[in-house]
Order: C-alpha cells, then sequence, then structure tokens
C-alpha cells in the first residue's frame, strides 16, 4: 500500500468533502438508531409507556417486573440485534468489494452453513442423548462455522495464492455441502424439528448481558480493521491488474478481509442464528445514498444495518405477540423485494 498516498492517487481519494459527509451521516445514524431503539423498548408482548421507559431508563429500576423486561430483556434483545446487524451489513460491504460481486453477502463464504450444521448437530444431541445443551449451542455453532472457514481455506488455496473464483466456489461448495447435512439432520429428527427451524430462520429471544460481552469486542474490533483497509477495497474496485499496479498486495488483502469477516459472522451467528439479506440488501442500499467509497460505505452499512435489524425485530416479536415470529422471515419478506427493486434499478441505471 505504499503507493496509495492522496498526492498520487486522486482516484482513490478522489470523492470530494469525504470526511464531512462521514461526519455527518454518522451523527445522523447514530441519533437514528437511538430514536429506533426506543421505539423497539416500547412495543411487545407488553406495550410500555415512553414516560415509564425514560423513569426506568432514568433511575435504573430493576425492582419491578417493567424494570426487569426493560433492562434483562428488551435492551440486550436491542443491543444484540444492533451488533448483528452492524456485523452483518458491514461485512458484506467488505465482501462486496473484495470479491467484486455485488451478489456477495456474508454467507456466501460458507460460514453460515458450517454454523447452522453445528448448532442442529448440538440440538439433535441434546434430544438423543437426554443433555442439556441449549446453553453451549453457540459453541456448537462456533466449532461448525471454523471448520467451514478451514474447509473454504483448504480447497480454495493454491500454493500461497488465494484465488477469488476459488474462493468463492470453494465457499458455494461447502455451503452446498454443510446445507445438505443440515437436511438430512432435519429428515431424521422429530421432537427437536422446531428448535432446529427456529434456529435456522434467526432467533434473538436468548439474548442476554453476558452473550452481548462476548461478541462486543469482536464485533467492533473487527468493523474498525474492515472500515482501517478501506482505502485498499477502494482500490480493488478499479480491479485487481490496477490494484497491484498501486501496490496493493491483493492475496493478502483478500485473505485478510476472508478471516476478519468470517471470524465477525462465525461469533455473531453463533449466538443469533441465521439471519438473511441483511448483508446483502443493506450494502447496496449505503451504496446508494453515501456513494461507493469504501471510507463512508462500510459505516453507513453498519449503522443502516443496525437500525434495519432493530425494526425487523421489533415486527418480529410484536406483530403476532404473543407469538414470535423468526427474525430471518421478516428480513426476507421485507429484503427480497427490496432487492429485486435494487435489481431493477441497477439494469436501468447501468450501476455498480
Amino acid at each position: 500500500m505504499k503507493y496509495l498516498t492522496e498526492k498520487n492517487n486522486k482516484y482513490l481519494y478522489g470523492y470530494p468533502n469525504w470526511k464531512y459527509k462521514a461526519f455527518f451521516v454518522l451523527v445522523f445514524g447514530f441519533i437514528a438508531i437511538l430514536i429506533t431503539g426506543f421505539i423497539g423498548l416500547n412495543f411487545g408482548t407488553i406495550s410500555i409507556q415512553p414516560q415509564k421507559i425514560l423513569s426506568i431508563l432514568w433511575h435504573h429500576n430493576t425492582s419491578d417486573s417493567l424494570g426487569i423486561i426493560i433492562w434483562e430483556l428488551r435492551i440486550p434483545r436491542l443491543i444484540m440485534a444492533m451488533l448483528a446487524g452492524m456485523t452483518l451489513a458491514g461485512v458484506g460491504g467488505a465482501f462486496q468489494g473484495i470479491l467484486r460481486n455485488p451478489l456477495a453477502d456474508p454467507y456466501i463464504l460458507g460460514v453460515s452453513a458450517g454454523a447452522a450444521l453445528g448448532a442442529c448437530t448440538g440440538i439433535a444431541l441434546q434430544y438423543i442423548t437426554g443433555t442439556y445443551l441449549t446453553n453451549i449451542l453457540p459453541i456448537f455453532a462456533l466449532i461448525g462455522s471454523f471448520i467451514s472457514m478451514f474447509l473454504v481455506y483448504f480447497f480454495s488455496k493454491n500454493k500461497s495464492h488465494l484465488p477469488m473464483t476459488d474462493l468463492l466456489l470453494a465457499g458455494v461448495a461447502v455451503n452446498f455441502f454443510f446445507s445438505a447435512l443440515i437436511t438430512l439432520l432435519l429428515a431424521v429428527s422429530n421432537r427437536e424439528l422446531h428448535s432446529m427451524i427456529f434456529w435456522l430462520m434467526g432467533d434473538l429471544s436468548n439474548s442476554s448481558w453476558q452473550k452481548i460481552s462476548i461478541i462486543f469486542l469482536p464485533v467492533f474490533a473487527g468493523s474498525f480493521l474492515l472500515i482501517f483497509s478501506s482505502l485498499e477495497l477502494n482500490a480493488m474496485a478499479l480491479g485487481e491488474e490496477e490494484a497491484l499496479h498501486l501496490g496493493i498486495q491483493t492475496e493478502k488483502l483478500r485473505l485478510r478481509i476472508f478471516v476478519i469477516g468470517s471470524v465477525m459472522i462465525a461469533i455473531v451467528v453463533s449466538f443469533t442464528g441465521l439471519i438473511g439479506f441483511v448483508g446483502l440488501v443493506i450494502p447496496h442500499i449505503a451504496r446508494l445514498i453515501v456513494g461507493p467509497d469504501h471510507r463512508i460505505m462500510l459505516p453507513v452499512s453498519a449503522l443502516i444495518g443496525a437500525i434495519f435489524l432493530i425494526l425487523c425485530d421489533t415486527i418480529a416479536r410484536t406483530v403476532l405477540a404473543p407469538t414470535e415470529i423468526p427474525i430471518g422471515a421478516i428480513t426476507a419478506i421485507i429484503g427480497a423485494p427490496l432487492f429485486i427493486h435494487l435489481l431493477k434499478r441497477r439494469n436501468e441505471n447501468n450501476e455498480y
């Protein structure tokens, strides 16, 4: 990256006033998260008035049932939705940049299928052995996701190189193989079938402060490292040969983004289950709002992802209350038509 200086690379730094744009967009994003989160605290099986919520928050009241609902159930769930949305959208934007593929999402490299297989295996073992394993299902999911990461890396590595096409194909192959094993598990399961399906469609109902403390640091550290690679991602957007000409070590960059993004996704998915469409659609929306500069696009993707998932979780737990809908179903119902709209817009304007 030695040649990436602002003086001689106007193509990479040629986004005027990007610092001002980033400042105002980020401030607006944080305010939007606060407003959306406060709205989310109002709704659920029990509706709580805004004045009561403000009082509970101000006095840190955990002595009555409403205080416990706010502090022990809804706020952890809201923060988990925010962290998951940030991760899925941020990693999705980085993967689309590094793979130069607008259809790339965080699950394209097989991490999700590995996590899903690990969790479903844990659920099946729980019913076969009679041992209570629900609390350690994230460990099963994490092990599964790391196995899938290793397999994708092992099958795509060509000597010391990590070709982009091989990485994508290996990810797709591992994804299909693990998905087939999950289908097999579902076919032979009976009582545990509902638990598996709910986990495969995403579930934030088990959020807790302890789980948040585990994923908080990896999410923010990983997000910082991805944003730190923004200029190199900008160079990759020009094409691999151009990036090499500018001094970018594309193989190392690809490996670094793959490892950082996959670890972030593995940790988050291990606690939330599979939540689709966020990592695919949100980066496109961010790109439409602020342009393709990854220095702005990645943080904006993370913010929009957080807001989107908070809204989807609020819908999931209120629209059929007290029955809860898997959040992945809500993101898919909203995300699919939105993605089709973006595709049509791309075709009309010849974007991306």
